[in-house]
């Protein structure tokens, strides 16, 4: 990972350019590379269509969408710290990568012990080619891998080349090999050949969102973006610029974050010049993330990062658990619902009272609705050595005949109900900038009553006064 000031970023995009144009000087065929490199770039950014936040989705595709990024190869001496963090921490899905006998027996000791499935990233820097990802990456972890990702964020880094070639064409170059080298892999053992070629390939990644477009069209199941919000709102730009950029690899195919997150240190110059938030924003931030995310279609976030460094979202250095870490370990513990897919039935639910409360539907296969709400709020001036800021909004539910309500706040208050409104048709609830959980069950007997017709599952402003927000000791 790596996120290099603004104006790094444009000496390095000139020198960048400077070398292009020498190249374009020495050799034809490198002018015909850059006159596609410069088509593509130039190519209409893909529109994103965010679905619709009413749609009622399973419970545990929320739970399946959510991942962390774990330092596993570069702390490995730190492994037996982090593995029973990975299994507490309930996350089926990590991202890393790594070469050699310790890692390989690293990721399958997670996988065998915890369940979790890794996305490995394949790096020449790691030592490996495109071509022999497969047979040195990974045939050693094959039960525990779920796919591999293309190099990370060349783009920030021009020293690098492979087989000669430096970004983009390097880059290129090596996924086009490990794409082949995946879906084309052969075996006498026809279960091992199958395991592998319905491994996802996501793309590269880069660091500057404006440089996507050099690599439009690379070889790849699922684009891969690390789309971090530099301190700011979880689903800052999400739409209007990450998941645009990303959708111009794998041809629009889909998006994944690799990495996205907050760190803790609270300077302007911290988290690589991002600005850091209190413990306490960042673990609203983290359920926000990954329900921003699952809203706005991405279909995998892992959260950057556990480890025990400047970047770590749910360990402190001494290995002890940030309020990060229970909140997502409470919000698995209960969504969770592994078993049969089942197809969530309509439930029309109208929130009203606050354009600025965000929420989402989902169905357990017991039939009963988790509806989360929270407020897209700003919980900490990012960079600052200042204060937590608690911000609330009133606002009204309409559920879609009465059922049985009680109310979870996993960020801080973990699987204990807060509050058990009872039978309800309409519900008056407080949204803080953290998400409430609302379980909503048959309540026995009910009847539906007709409620006046407004848009399906919006939030749409009704005149209720709403709180301003106040600011607070930092109390992380």
């Amino acid at each position: 990972m790596s996120h290099p000031s603004p104006a790094l970023l444009t000496r390095r995009r000139r020198r960048r350019r400077a070398l292009l144009a020498a190249l374009v000087a020495l050799v034809v065929v490198a002018a015909v590379t850059i006159v596609v490199a410069v088509t593509r770039k130039d190519a209409p950014v893909p529109v994103v269509v965010v679905p619709d936040p009413g749609d009622v989705r399973a419970s545990d595709s929320l739970v399946e969408s959510m991942g962390v990024a774990v330092q596993l190869y570069q702390q490995a001496s730190k492994y037996d710290l982090l593995a029973p963090a990975l299994g507490d921490l309930g996350i089926r899905h990590i991202r890393t990568g790594g070469s050699g006998a310790a890692f390989f027996r690293h990721v399958n000791e997670l996988h065998d012990n915890y369940g979790i499935s890794t996305m490995l990233v394949m790096d020449p820097r790691e030592g490996y080619t495109g071509r022999d990802t497969v047979t040195r990456g990974v045939l050693p972890v094959l039960d525990a891998a779920e796919g591999v990702e293309g190099p990370n964020e060349w783009d920030i880094n021009d020293e690098l080349e492979y087989e000669g070639e430096p970004w983009p064409e390097g880059v290129r170059t090596f996924q086009d090999e490990m794409f082949d080298a995946v879906k084309g892999f052969t075996d006498d053992d026809a279960d091992v050949q199958a395991k592998v070629r319905a491994l996802t390939v996501l793309s590269p990644t880069v660091a500057d969102p404006d440089a996507a477009g050099q690599l439009a069209g690379v070889r790849c199941d699922v684009a891969a973006m690390h789309s971090y919000p530099g301190g700011d709102l979880p689903d800052a730009e999400l739409t209007s610029k990450w998941m645009p950029s990303a959708l111009q690899l794998c041809d629009g195919k889909g998006v994944v974050s690799t990495e996205s997150g907050y760190c803790n240190t609270l300077t302007p110059s911290g988290c690589t010049n991002q600005g850091g938030v209190s413990e306490r924003a960042s673990a609203k931030y983290a359920l926000r993330h990954y329900f921003e995310y699952f809203r706005a279609g991405v279909e995998r976030d892992y959260l950057y990062n556990l480890s025990t460094d400047e970047w770590d979202l749910f360990l402190r250095p001494d290995g002890t658990r940030k309020p990060a870490f229970a909140a997502v370990a409470s919000t698995v513990d209960l969504l969770a619902d592994p078993g049969a897919v089942v197809n969530p039935t309509r439930f029309d639910v109208t929130v009203s009272g606050a354009d600025d409360v965000r929420h989402v539907v989902l169905q357990k296969r017991d039939g009963s609705y988790w509806l989360a709400l929270w407020t897209n709020a700003i919980s900490y001036p990012a960079g600052e050595e200042c204060c937590d800021v608690e911000t609330t909004r009133d606002v009204t539910v309409q559920l879609p005949r009465t059922m049985n309500a009680t109310v979870y706040a996993p960020t801080f208050a973990g699987t204990t109900p807060v509050e058990r409104p009872g039978a309800v048709q309409t519900l008056a609830v407080t949204v803080p900038d953290e998400v409430l959980l609302v379980r909503l069950a048959e309540a026995p007997g009910a009847t539906s009553t007709p409620v006046p017709t407004t848009p399906s599952a919006s939030a749409t402003t009704s005149g209720t006064a709403t709180p301003e927000p106040t600011a607070t000791p930092d109390a992380s």
